[in-house]
């Protein structure tokens, strides 16, 4: 006598909704012969086939599926629960035993079912509910000023909790923000290093952001010069190998800008400054210029303090405060001795910030 396994479907509450365009999809209705109905009681002879079938890596908007069968189908029909119709309705097919979601919706519930592509017998169900929104903080801007912030991936409506460490481990509730996604952390100190994350508080799922890190930069006195006029300088020159000068222009990081012919580490352009700004090779700062534009440059060179001023902020011949380092036959044209001539590096230089090495 044949073992009788009884398989009950129910209909279970679903949180979150399911859009998917249901245009001319094929649906089990009544009348037809049914895949799997809002409620039965089915009587299934018991089978020697093992079938298992797993929802992974499931995201905010995506989800894998795989399964396995000690029989072999060709291919599979892959139907989707339809919460308002209370259906199974056409979704994809597939040829090997997985499939990947890259459209869902975030915070919702789903449930699948996997069925033989030749005669559609139903193989396994599965269900499973994808992830809330997890807020993305992003730094937009570091100064002296102050940390400007972005935080995108959020829910409308959403009250945001900012979080401060000075430590990188213990962090500190500094303001709560209320219908902004844009906001500006103005109690800063120079030559500190600050992490910041923030929490989302809404009607889905309180959830924490990354972690970004901000160092902020010591603002330094300006000479009383403007600094329209940058000079540069070939990158070649340098040829004292033993130098840390040397060592930079030519390391492994340090390229060319194909686009202004800068020698450039990361984002960083490669210049010289009087020795009032330090003298130590590598270290980075911040420039500002009227135009309201900034640039980031590494120290690769000091000006020499005979050829600068008395407070060896700039040199005395073009009363230039940033010389850059460049390759030669790589220089725009219309750089014609003054790069402050491309419109980048246009204006005169308002602030000059020093990040600490």
């Amino acid at each position: 006598m044949s073992a009788i396994i009884v398989l009950s479907v129910g209909v279970p509450v679903y949180a979150g909704s399911v859009h998917q365009d249901y245009t001319g999809a094929k649906s089990v209705m009544a009348g037809e012969s049914p895949l799997v109905q809002s409620t039965f009681d089915m009587m299934i002879p018991e089978k020697e086939e093992n079938f298992t079938i797993e929802a992974y890596d499931i995201g905010e908007t995506g989800a894998k599926l795989k399964w396995s069968s000690d029989k072999v189908y060709l291919g599979y029909n892959i139907y989707m629960f339809n919460p308002i119709t209370h259906n199974f309705e056409d979704y994809a097919t597939a040829n090997t035993s997985s499939i990947s979601f890259t459209n869902l919706n975030d915070d919702s519930s789903y449930k699948f079912m996997v069925s033989s592509g030749v005669s559609d017998e139903m193989l396994g169900i599965v269900s499973f509910k994808t992830e809330s929104l997890k807020p993305q903080l992003k730094i937009k801007d570091a100064s002296s000023d102050g940390v400007e912030f972005k935080v995108k991936n959020t829910y409308g409506n959403a009250k945001f909790v900012l979080y401060r460490s000075d430590d990188g481990k213990n962090f500190k509730k500094i303001d709560v923000i209320k219908n902004e996604t844009s906001f500006v952390d103005k109690n800063v100190k120079a030559d500190n290093q600050y992490c910041y994350k923030v929490k989302m508080i809404s009607a889905h799922k309180d959830k924490f952001s990354n972690i970004v890190t901000a160092d902020i930069p010591e603002k330094m006195k300006l000479p009383k010069v403007s600094g329209a006029t940058k000079t540069y300088a070939y990158y070649t020159a340098v040829t004292a190998k033993g130098s840390p000068q040397y060592a930079l222009l030519n390391s492994e990081e340090c390229y060319t800008d194909e686009k202004t012919g800068i020698r450039m580490v990361d984002d960083y352009y490669c210049v010289a400054l009087g020795s009032f700004y330090g003298s130590t090779i590598g270290t980075k700062y911040r420039i500002t210029f009227s135009t309201g534009d900034s640039i980031k440059v590494i120290l690769c060179d000091q000006k020499s303090d005979r050829h600068t001023d008395s407070n060896h902020q700039y040199a005395v011949k073009n009363c230039d405060i940033m010389e850059f380092y460049v390759e030669k036959g790589k220089i725009p044209s219309n750089v014609r001795g003054n790069y402050g001539n491309l419109e980048q590096f246009s204006g005169d230089i308002v602030k000059i910030e020093r990040y600490s090495l």
